[in-house]
């Protein structure tokens, strides 16, 4: 029994670090807000720059001593890119940061069915 405790404790620590991978990874080019709130939820931040949009989420404890973020962009309501950054700070409360509109990604001029 004493060999199996360490190796179920070690389980349990890492079950219990997540990211927001598993959430992005169901996000693509062009989808609507809709759907990223369907997914994703109710953002942490959201930051306005003419039809330019950003959506941020965070993980608490994300994995050891950090937490996970993830910005979502849009342009004109359809996203654009996600990108993510790490913080070291204790939660997420006010640990987003506020955007540089220079690293959104490049917009989509057109979405086409193959």
């Amino acid at each position: 029994m004493k060999p199996i405790l360490p190796a179920v404790l070690s389980a349990l620590l890492l079950s219990a670090c997540g990211t927001l991978d598993d959430k992005t990874i169901l996000i693509n080019p062009g989808d609507s807000k809709d759907k990223v709130l369907g997914i994703m939820g109710v953002p942490h931040d959201r930051q306005f720059q003419q039809q330019n949009e950003a959506w941020q989420y965070c993980v608490s404890g994300a994995g050891f001593g950090y937490n996970d973020h993830k910005i979502i962009w849009f342009f004109d309501a359809r996203v654009t890119g996600i990108t993510s950054y790490r913080t070291s700070r204790s939660g997420c409360q006010g640990a987003t940061k506020t955007i540089n509109w220079e690293e959104a990604p490049d917009l989509i001029i057109e979405n086409r069915q193959r």
